[in-house]
């Protein structure tokens, strides 16, 4: 039996964005952006798979800065993956 691919990719984004968040501002970070994520969307991490406007909305309450580190740090942990087509559209 195979795992869903789906699945399998959301996880993988799910932990690099988890990975990316800490990396550039640590827990308190992530913690914002959970709390963030649910306070305006009612979503998780995992959730921006499917909806990376949910990230786009996060950032706009969080200095571009920090955005364009965390996009950079995001682009290389995922791009070794880019070459699926669900990961490269989510990038």
């Amino acid at each position: 039996m195979f795992p869903d691919t789906n699945k399998v990719k959301k996880a993988l984004v799910s932990l690099a964005l988890e990975e990316s968040l800490l990396e550039i501002g640590g827990s308190k970070l992530l913690h914002d952006v959970f709390r963030i994520l649910y306070e305006k969307f009612q979503s998780y991490l995992p959730d921006c798979y499917d909806h990376p406007e949910y990230l786009r909305g996060i950032f706009t309450e969080i200095d571009s800065g920090t955005c364009d580190v965390f996009l950079e740090s995001l682009n290389e942990k995922l791009e070794e993956y880019a070459y699926q087509k669900p990961i490269r559209e989510f990038l």
